[in-house]
């Protein structure tokens, strides 16, 4: 006859291998998953071998005994490795898991570019951005077969803000009639004119975490590197459009499981499955979000709120981020423009006081990179009361701000939705003073109330009109830079010493352009007499 323990073995090892394929813990002893999978596989083979032994009416034996004794051993284990690597013991290591720079209001206004013109100011938030995209998906074949992701992040592509979201499998059933096929591509909304747009590939994309199967992107990512302990995948698209997933690794730094950092990421290409590794320093110039938002917010919240302890009951030198205050959705943080890009924004609140901010934050989501602005003035729930007052009649809920740079002063941007959250209004509320307050039915209303609340009669001095001239010639340098969100390619021709400053809006196939390349330019003077500014290009 069969030992009981050698028939336990059957079921223990089906439904391990169906474990394993379903929750696909990284083979690396510094998982959770991983040591509560070799618990569970412990505990199933007990529970089986007791049960089969009960059924051939004999006695548990000293082997089934040792192994109830080494699965008590392996979950004390658990316990223990997770209390010393806890906040609880390791409080000053979690504190310090992020650096950040302090700074003042007058760095804010060098570090975040000023609205001239609103060409800046993406006006679309995510909630916008899920109303107005969603339904490019009428425009494909088979619609009810696909659906769209809510995230829309903010990124820069070409030069410009946009929300991007890719396109999901609507479900299980959804994916066996589409999956031969792919998903046709991926949902792009400008976050300055809110024009939605679905742009189709070429070739579709194959990998998504909404598919199953082989193609499902974290199963792929298993197999590519199963030790990695993978963080949140993000979709984003290069200068040419081409479709890739973003994923972190990340690894304990504090005692065995504890102080999970991203330290390293795979870009995945969505469409043909090929994955490369890269630490932060090397990520392609096209990426805006590497980092998670929740992985940033958390490493800000530790550091302001265990300044001075794990239990610090009179509250000493302790604040909190709104994010950590948000219960539910995007409250408690959003996106903004900076000189280094897309920055994640949360106000800095003290503990014993939840209406007024010290300060704010923004952090890169592709750097990691974070500056406390000191600004002392209402915290964000107070200047969306005061914007929503000026419009209490008509019953709109302005969305969490986001600060912006008007005139030099850091002001808190919110649209104002009807009950339908179609955006009806745009509202302003200095961030010092929330007394200042303005809304209107168009950002160019809204910000010329502003101004005038401000004492400000415009934003920029015009420039003079200088005169247009012409050359052409060959490509002797050429270099990228970004300056205040636009991409601008500067170069040289051969012969010529003048630097000419030509941004992307002229024409997006400068994306192409490279070193011996003939061109033709319009330029005009600039106050530098080397340095022109392209005001027209061809290739």
């Amino acid at each position: 006859m069969v030992a009981p323990r050698l028939i336990a073995l059957i079921p223990t090892v089906l439904l391990g291998i169906l474990t394993n394929y379903l929750a696909l813990p990284a083979m690396n002893l510094q998982s959770y998953g991983l040591l509560w999978f070799i618990f569970s596989f412990l505990v199933i083979y007990l529970f089986f071998a007791s049960l089969f032994t009960i059924i051939a009416d004999e006695e548990l034996s000293i082997f089934e005994i040792g192994i109830g004794i080494v699965a008590a051993v392996f979950f004390v284990f658990i316990l223990a490795a997770s209390f010393f690597s806890s906040k609880l013991i390791n409080w000053k290591q979690y504190q310090s898991m992020i650096e950040i720079e302090e700074s003042d209001e007058t760095a804010f206004a060098n570090d975040v570019a000023s609205a001239t013109h609103l060409e800046n100011l993406a006006v679309v938030d995510v909630g916008t951005a899920q109303n107005i995209g969603d339904r490019t998906l009428a425009n494909i074949a088979n619609p009810s077969w696909y659906s769209v992701n809510s995230e829309y992040n903010l990124i820069l592509y070409h030069g410009n803000q946009y929300r991007i979201s890719p396109i999901n499998y609507g479900g299980f059933f959804e994916y066996l009639n589409a999956s031969s096929t792919g998903l046709p591509g991926y949902v792009l909304v400008d976050a300055v004119t809110q024009e939605a747009k679905l742009v189709t590939l070429e070739e579709p994309v194959r990998y998504s975490p909404s598919a199953f199967f082989e193609y499902d992107l974290k199963r792929h990512l298993r197999n590519q590197y199963p030790s990695a302990m993978f963080g949140k995948s993000f979709f984003e698209i290069d200068e040419e459009g081409n479709p890739f997933w973003i994923t972190s690794i990340k690894n304990p730094h504090i005692g065995l499981l504890g102080g999970m950092k991203e330290d390293s990421f795979v870009i995945t290409n969505a469409c043909t499955g090929e994955s490369e590794k890269y630490v932060v320093e090397n990520l392609p110039e096209w990426v805006d979000h590497a980092f998670d938002r929740d992985y940033l917010m958390n490493l800000v919240e530790n550091h302001y709120s265990l300044a001075n302890g794990y239990f610090n009951f009179s509250n000493n030198n302790k604040n909190h981020t709104s994010f950590a205050y948000a219960s539910h959705g995007f409250a408690g943080y959003n996106t903004t423009l900076s000189k280094d890009g897309i920055v994640f924004y949360t106000g800095i609140t003290p503990a014993n006081s939840s209406e007024s901010n010290i300060g704010f934050v923004l952090v890169s989501p592709r750097t990691g990179k974070a500056k406390f602005y000191s600004c002392v003035g209402a915290e964000e729930s107070s200047a969306q009361s005061a914007v929503e007052g000026l419009v209490s009649d008509l019953k709109y809920t302005a969305t969490f701000p986001t600060v912006i740079n008007i005139a030099g002063k850091p002001t808190y941007f919110m649209t104002l939705k009807d009950g339908a959250s179609l955006i009806q209004r745009y509202a302003l509320c200095n961030v010092s003073n929330y007394s200042i307050a303005v809304q209107a039915p168009t950002v160019e209303e809204a910000l010329s109330l502003y101004l005038e609340r401000l004492g400000v009669t415009s934003i920029v001095e015009e420039a003079p009109e200088s005169e247009t001239l012409s050359t052409s010639g060959t490509i002797a340098f050429l270099s990228q830079v970004s300056i205040d969100g636009t991409t601008y390619y500067c170069l040289q021709l051969d012969g010529d010493s003048n630097l000419y400053m030509s941004s992307i809006k002229l024409n997006p196939r400068q994306v192409f352009m490279t070193v011996a390349d003939t061109v033709s330019i319009d330029y005009q003077a600039t106050e530098n007499e080397t340095v022109f500014l392209v005001t027209h290009i061809e290739l």
